[in-house]
């Protein structure tokens, strides 16, 4: 799937908890599991576009789970339905079909790309959240089994999602979320011999690996996230400790 520029119109700009809103917006589109679209609403100021995961994708629409955490962020935050927008995508590389029994595995906002996964491919979800949880119900539509944990509490068991994954027992596991969650996944798969394919979040400037904004080192050297990933190994993240 080669990536096109196109306009797309707003149905939905949902507030689902305090600074995170799930976007939907009307057209046809196409994407795999993991892959990204760069959006955008504004003219001129700011210059660049804001890359975002795919959250679901139908027929006739795509969505998108975002933190408003600046500026573009925060005028995407404010688009009523009806409102059109540039998205250029699809962008990137995501996970290939994976040998099953799959884990899904995400904390916070990272529940974006791995539930499109589960759109896709199924597999049992681990779901991690700093408060009260959201769109766990939208899991349990894909996965086998949606197990959740939350550091107050809220919606699920007290703790961190690596508290309640247990990697014994399956052959893929997908995650995305922070670094740290990421690190103890693959310290956890690393010992049970699971094979743990991450997708990391960096600071995007053009999402087709011409600026080099986002390069990464790895074990096989530099690596660009939005074109090289934003997919990968994580052997080739942290293989050498």
């Amino acid at each position: 799937m080669y990536p096109q520029l196109k306009r797309g119109e707003v149905v939905a700009n949902r507030e689902i908890a305090p600074g995170i809103f799930l976007l939907g917006v009307r057209g046809k589109f196409a994407a795999s599991p993991g892959q990204f679209y760069m959006l955008r609403a504004w003219e001129l100021d700011p210059p660049l576009f804001r890359p975002m995961s795919v959250f679901a994708l139908e027929e006739e629409a795509i969505s998108f789970l975002y933190e408003v955490r600046g500026r573009g962020t925060g005028i995407l935050s404010r688009l009523s339905p009806g409102k059109e927008l540039l998205l250029l995508g699809p962008l990137g590389r995501g996970w290939d079909p994976p040998a099953r029994p799959l884990a899904l595995v995400a904390g916070g906002t990272g529940i974006a790309p791995i539930h499109f996964a589960a759109q896709i491919y199924g597999g049992d979800a681990f779901l991690g959240f700093r408060g009260k949880p959201y769109l766990v119900e939208s899991f349990a539509d894909w996965c086998r089994t949606v197990h959740v944990a939350s550091e107050t509490g809220e919606g699920g068991t007290k703790g961190l999602v690596t508290e309640i994954f247990r990697p014994e027992g399956y052959r893929t596991c997908f995650a995305c979320g922070p670094e740290g969650m990421l690190r103890e996944l693959y310290r956890l798969c690393s010992e049970a011999g699971v094979p743990l394919f991450v997708s990391v979040e960096e600071r995007m400037a053009c999402g087709l690996g011409a600026c080099l904004g986002c390069a990464i080192l790895t074990s096989r050297g530099p690596r660009r996230v939005c074109a090289d990933g934003p997919v990968f190994p994580a052997e080739e993240l942290w293989g050498d400790g």
